[in-house]
């Protein structure tokens, strides 16, 4: 079967953000969570800014649509941001990968109460993908014990949640505004808040004194994670609607498996090559549909490659 470019693009967002589970907690040891995301956010959002202008020029958004952009900045970029921070912090990798991956249940169920059509393919994949999941997340090595597991757990659940919500929330954004346009201004929201916040924290860390370790975790957080990340993803909800899109949530933890192994800090067990196995299966019978390939914007007759503002600048 001959993969579209939805899925390879969706696929390696998957592979970089399971690698952040372990990236993020290198810069987690040195840097609280608050201060790390403001300083992600704080980099990321100039660049992304300068990025949307030279694509699409004068990257606007309409009055109307930045309440909708506020929330979707607030549960997307400052309250998941958060909380997928605290728990890589507090509890294991692997409590925190299982938990985080609910979020595609929690998007098919808001998307169905929203309106948006969830294909029945699309729901038979996030089951057995969750199997996978299990698989992977529990046939790992026994690792080391974190301190706060029932917090970070805690915090993990409140994440799953409210990145299921976050594409629910931002699709109707991407109906008339580009993803790298709607990133680049949440980004700037994100930032907005999370600065003044860390601030009030403590005082600013001096960059001298910031580990290279934890300077080349806040570079992959910033170029991959967020800048090519959230714009592929949002690109992908776009072109393929929310629930079709969060599936491939599932992949993130076979991913932050496969990293560790990579990174020699793990090594990895047949039920995870098993869950693997499932989650692939699971992703390629999402995909399949010989008829509707998905239920994005993108199949409104406006489509990201055809111009380069908002149907708002022209109105």
């Amino acid at each position: 079967m001959r993969l579209d470019r939805a899925t390879w693009v969706l696929a390696s967002v998957s592979t970089v953000w399971g690698a952040s589970y372990t990236v993020t907690g290198w810069g987690l040891r040195e840097l609280d969570v608050v201060t790390f995301n403001a300083i992600r956010f704080a980099a990321a959002a100039p660049l992304l800014l300068v990025l949307a202008c030279a694509v699409e020029g004068r990257p606007a958004i309409a009055r109307r649509w930045w309440p909708r952009l506020a929330l979707s900045a607030a549960i997307g970029i400052v309250a998941y941001q958060l909380a997928f921070s605290a728990a890589v912090a507090l509890t294991t990798v692997t409590e925190s990968a299982i938990l985080i991956a609910l979020s595609p249940f929690w998007t098919a169920l808001l998307a169905r109460l929203s309106g948006e059509p969830v294909r029945a393919a699309v729901l038979i994949g996030a089951c057995v993908a969750m199997a996978g999941v299990v698989l992977v997340v529990l046939g790992r090595e026994a690792g080391h014990a974190a301190p706060n597991r029932a917090l970070g757990d805690l915090a993990a659940l409140v994440a799953s949640a409210l990145w299921g919500a976050y594409p629910v929330v931002t699709r109707p954004l991407l109906v008339d505004h580009s993803p790298l346009r709607v990133t680049a201004w949440a980004s700037v929201i994100g930032a907005a808040i999370l600065l003044p916040t860390a601030s009030a924290l403590g005082p600013p860390r001096d960059v001298q004194e910031i580990s290279g370790t934890t300077l080349v975790s806040l570079a992959f957080s910033v170029l991959a994670v967020t800048i090519y990340g959230l714009v592929a993803w949002h690109w992908g909800v776009r072109r393929v609607g929310s629930a079709q899109t969060m599936v491939f949530m599932f992949a993130v933890p076979v991913a932050a498996a496969v990293f560790a192994v990579a990174a020699g800090t793990e090594r990895v067990t047949w039920p995870q090559v098993a869950g693997a196995g499932l989650v692939l299966a699971a992703l390629t019978c999402s995909r399949r549909n010989p008829k509707v390939l998905d239920t994005g914007v993108g199949n409104d007759g406006y489509h990201d490659l055809d111009h380069a503002g908002t149907r708002d600048a022209h109105r």
